[in-house]
């Protein structure tokens, strides 16, 4: 009966932590995407299609559009083309499968808690280790250190990692009293190596596993010394049963070092100035950062690069650091004995900790992702002394605990829920982050949010705070050059790309906005070579096959465009039928090329028979247009500069009002104007004729594939 009410228990329990992470996260399902998610899913056309995943075993390129951050993550990003097979950009079902997998870690810490108690020496055992291993898992799954890596998409390398790697060395964890424990452990390295193939980082688990082996070596020989034991462990027992996982790295490891040599991950992982030796003495300080916020998990930062660096030994908070290190290692040691798995539970936190906060530096000193399996295991070396301390009081005593500690998981339950209401939207990520540690990125992205809702000047303050930090870091180029484009300030935009492109040493990112750029000024040949450029160098393939269709186009090399074309209709054949009209625009604004308009057109309907448009849009160009006289030009151009100087200078909407209207009498489809116009009434206070002009914003935004602009109109719209 006893039996019976233990495995009814544990089902409860099981039942209770697949539920909790479920609940905890239900403000979350439609949060944005964030940071590196524009450029790992947004923008990644080869997560589009299922057909694509075995090409993510040997092109690391398949994993971004960024080339800084080509990764070798097959595993990852076979999760990613699921997903977007069950519902494309609906992040819905991007954020469910979040919760899932932290449910699983969840479940799977409950496991690994079990498994060490019951490893445990017969006189170290609580009474009730199921209700125990709960109350860990639980934690684990209402902490709020834990919101960051559930509710950014990007992170999900560190939930499929924990995900794999919990099961793992669960399955590792055999008794050395059992018949098959010198045995090679398969199913450990299976599941390892699905980890090491999500994320290289989980190579650490091999000293989660060595460490096991450490305890083992301990609970042998109880009167042998942690020296002794040590010795031990490094014997054919071990070799042997860690040799699978073992062949696994060293093939997983010949894999990545060929099929990542074309990219420069060594040279942009880090910044110049920070090596080794610095690296590992901050690395001291954020070890106990990270402590530090899962015991008092408030003003958690989501993107902590203002973390500071230390670059001396000798700075008093290293040496506090250190000093505090010795001291838990040293009582770790007294109590080998007595309590071996601490050590276990210590040695595995510190070895999966180890691949990003060791000596390997890396761009940031600290990550709201790199604690997240390394915690949940060292807080077992909390939660099994204290509960089972808690277990042996008076009955009273503990129910007066038992309360405090309701208390504590109910809060630590509403700041994950608050936590989560700070993923919502790009606006309230950086401005949180902004609000606790400024950063030229805070700054920048902050920005690009601000941007996206039609606040121009306020975009401009932060990409210029971005600089004052940061001012040779060319993303914040690119945007620079995207706000003075957006207002009209041509000639500002091109010194911000110009400056981009010459900061930009590996992504060629910057060479691609220039391109399109440039393709906005019609400098057909100019655009050419900067999508040319870029096209050897980055990863915005289907951006640069688009560039380059359309610049072609501008210069009538007909046969040329429709080569870029089938390149794109190769890459994501939904989204080129969708975007050739605006490769074609070249045809359509130059009546010389109306002619090389219709041959491209007649080609493509060999290529794409059955689309109705390409012939319509063959009528078209057949037809005669009426031209605008280019007499208006200049004046036009005059007048345009006015009114943003008006506008955005001298702040007088009013007259800027006037400007645009003047513009809009010669030119009714004047693109610029209308948009500025849109503003500038905004801004007087007539906002229904305002509303009436941003809706004719986001036709035109929607007819020239100008999705950055289509986005501010739509947001203008849906205020009152």
């Amino acid at each position: 009966m006893r039996i019976l009410d233990r495995v009814n228990a544990r089902l409860v329990y099981v039942a209770l932590l697949a539920a909790l992470p479920f609940i905890v996260y239900a403000n979350g399902y439609r949060h944005a995407y964030h940071l590196d998610d524009a450029y790992t899913i947004v923008s990644n056309p080869s997560l589009r299609s299922l057909r694509a995943v075995p090409s993510y075993f040997a092109d690391p390129g398949t994993y971004t559009s960024n080339r800084e951050q080509a990764d070798y993550r097959p595993v990852l990003q076979a999760t990613y083309a699921v997903n977007y097979q069950m519902g494309g950009y609906d992040v819905w079902w991007w954020h469910f499968t979040q919760i899932v997998l932290h449910a699983l870690v969840t479940l799977g810490v409950y496991g690994l808690c079990l498994r060490i108690i019951t490893l445990m020496r017969s006189d170290s055992q609580p009474r009730n280790p199921d209700l125990i291993a709960f109350i860990g898992a639980a934690i684990v799954a209402v902490h709020p250190s834990s919101s960051g890596v559930v509710n950014y998409l990007n992170a999900r390398s560190s939930l499929l990692t924990a995900a794999f790697l919990l099961p793992a060395l669960i399955a590792y964890m055999r008794s050395a009293d059992s018949p098959r424990y010198g045995k090679p452990q398969w199913a450990a390295a299976f599941l390892y190596m699905l980890a090491l193939f999500t994320k290289v980082e989980a190579v650490g688990a091999l000293g989660a596993c060595w460490a096991f082996d450490l305890w083992q070596r301990g609970r042998e020989n109880p009167d042998a010394n942690l020296w002794r034991s040590l010795r031990a462990s490094f014997d054919r027992r071990t070799l042997v049963r860690l040799a699978p996982a073992l062949a696994v790295t060293i093939a997983y490891f010949v894999i990545r070092s060929r099929v990542m040599a074309p990219f420069p991950f060594a040279d942009t992982r880090h910044a110049p100035d920070v090596g080794a030796s610095t690296y590992l003495a901050t690395q001291l300080t954020a070890w106990w950062y990270y402590i530090a916020r899962w015991i008092a998990p408030v003003r958690l930062v989501a993107d902590y690069l203002a973390y500071p660096v230390y670059r001396s030994w000798l700075d008093p908070v290293v040496l506090l650091s250190t000093g505090g290190w010795l001291a838990v290692g040293t009582m770790l040691v007294a109590n080998w004995k007595r309590s071996p798995h601490l050590v276990f539970l210590a040695v595995a936190s510190l070895a999966l900790l180890s691949p990003t906060s060791s000596i390997a530096p890396l761009a940031e000193m600290v990550n709201e992702h790199r604690p997240y399996l390394p915690i949940a295991i060292l807080s077992l070396a909390a939660v099994i002394p204290i509960g089972r301390a808690l277990l042996e009081l008076r009955p009273g005593v503990r129910r007066t605990l038992a309360t405090s500690g309701a208390v504590v998981f109910m809060s630590l339950s509403m700041l994950t829920w608050r936590r989560n209401e700070v993923f919502a939207t790009p606006n309230s990520f950086w401005a949180d982050v902004l609000a606790k540690a400024p950063s030229s990125r805070a700054h920048l992205n902050y920005g690009v949010a601000l941007m996206k809702d039609g606040d121009m000047q306020g975009a401009l303050r932060e990409f210029h705070q971005s600089l004052d930090l940061a001012p040779f870091w060319y993303y914040t180029h690119i945007n620079m050059g995207v706000a003075y484009q957006h207002i009209g300030q041509t000639d500002s935009a091109r010194v911000h790309y110009d400056h981009a492109v010459q900061y930009d040493q590996y992504s060629g990112q910057a060479l691609t906005w220039r391109g399109e750029f440039r393709l906005a000024q019609r400098d057909f040949s100019g655009a050419r070579d900067d999508f040319a450029s870029s096209m050897k160098l980055g990863l915005q393939r289907y951006r640069n096959a688009k560039g380059l269709a359309t610049a072609y186009a501008g210069l009538g090399l007909i046969d040329s465009s429709l080569a870029q074309t089938d390149t794109l209709l190769a890459i994501d054949r939904p989204a080129a039928l969708n975007d050739i009209p605006g490769i074609s625009t070249p045809y359509f604004d130059n009546v010389a090329l109306h002619g090389a308009g219709i041959r491209y057109y007649e080609a493509l309907q060999s290529r794409v028979p059955g689309q109705a448009w390409m012939a319509e849009n063959i009528a078209r160009l057949g037809r005669p247009l009426v031209v605008l006289a280019s007499a208006d030009t200049v004046s036009q151009a005059s007048l345009m500069e006015r009114g943003l100087d008006l506008l955005y200078q001298k702040k007088d909407p009013a007259a800027a009002v006037a400007q645009f209207r003047k513009i809009l009498q010669r030119n009714p489809l004047h693109y610029g104007a209308t948009y500025q116009l849109a503003t500038a009434l905004d801004r007087v206070g007539q906002t229904s004729q305002a509303r009436e002009l941003w809706v004719k914003v986001l036709g035109m935004a929607t007819t020239y594939k100008d999705s950055r602009t289509a986005e501010t109109a739509r947001a203008r719209l849906a205020r009152p």
